[in-house]
């Protein structure tokens, strides 16, 4: 069951050791979904990179730049068709601004791959992220791929064995838990739907008297996260799923706790709290740079 769109998998690449990471994770997902894979080489243009000044292509003598993207595209392409026989591997290279040739090149896409986002604070203050402005625009479910096996390009690819998925009642969580659901389908993966509803207690407290969630709001919480999934568990029998009730940590330290151990954590994009008008969530903001594991955001 494909969640969102039928194409094929959109990877973006710049020849860095974390976008050959993302290549690897995106050949596998290309494998199991029976679709092509797409590498993408956005090369920003000189200056431009640095001003967001767009100037004309024309303007400079690009063609080295280009040539040389299309060498590394060729080495890379070979190196998914080795791992994966028969994958349909197809390759791109374009001058400009890497956001908007990826958001374009990911229209019709089932799902854009990334690298993580650039952490340094100099970047950031006078670029933003390419990562971070995707995942807050791109039509088609992102994924961010970090610190994970998949790095290891001595051996086989490896696999996805445990799922997380980030569930608060809201429509895009359920958005989410069917992504997740057909992705642990797909890879023989155990998939957790968890809930996190700690709160903070009263200031101050009552005299004589601590602080416990009331049993009425743990059970409603119960009946949520059950109600999110059903329609998924229905879908995929075969998926082995637990479901995970959180009290004692908010929504982005349980997530990320338990990203600790997870293959890949989906999320939606916007969730039920204050911030759900926000073009990215602050959950969602937060377990994509601090995740340790691969991150799928789904608007």
């Amino acid at each position: 069951m494909s969640t969102v769109h039928d194409d094929g998998v959109v990877v973006g690449f710049d020849a860095s050791a974390e976008s050959r990471t993302a290549v690897r994770w995106a050949a596998l997902e290309a494998t199991t979904r029976g679709r092509p894979l797409e590498v993408v080489h956005a090369i920003p243009i000189p200056l431009e990179e640095l001003t967001r000044i767009h100037l004309p292509s024309e303007s400079v003598s690009l063609e080295p730049l280009r040539s040389a993207a299309q060498r590394v595209l060729a080495d890379i392409a070979a190196e998914c068709r080795r791992e994966h026989p028969g994958l349909d591997v197809r390759t791109r290279a374009r001058m400009g601004d890497p956001a908007s040739i990826l958001r374009d090149a990911a229209t019709n896409a089932c799902v854009l791959v990334l690298g993580p986002p650039r952490t340094g604070r100099a970047h950031h203050l006078l670029l933003g992220s390419t990562a971070g402005d995707l995942v807050r625009s791109a039509p088609a479910p992102v994924v961010i791929v970090r610190g994970h096996r998949w790095s290891d390009s001595t051996g086989p690819p490896a696999g996805i064995e445990r799922v997380v998925v980030g569930i608060d009642g809201s429509a895009c969580s359920a958005r989410a838990a069917g992504f997740a659901y057909d992705l642990a389908f797909r890879h023989d993966a155990e998939l957790t739907a968890l809930l996190a509803i700690a709160e903070q207690a009263p200031d101050p407290l009552p005299p004589n008297r601590g602080w416990t969630l009331a049993s009425d709001v743990i059970d409603a919480q119960r009946r949520v996260l059950a109600e999110s999934v059903a329609g998924c568990a229905e879908r995929y029998p075969d998926v082995v799923a637990h479901q995970e009730l959180i009290t004692t940590e908010g929504p982005t330290d349980a997530l990320l706790t338990a990203a600790v151990d997870a293959d890949l954590l989906v999320v939606g994009s916007r969730g039920r709290g204050a911030l759900r008008s926000t073009l990215l969530g602050s959950v969602s903001h937060a377990v994509v740079h601090y995740a340790t594991c691969p991150v799928a955001v789904i608007r």
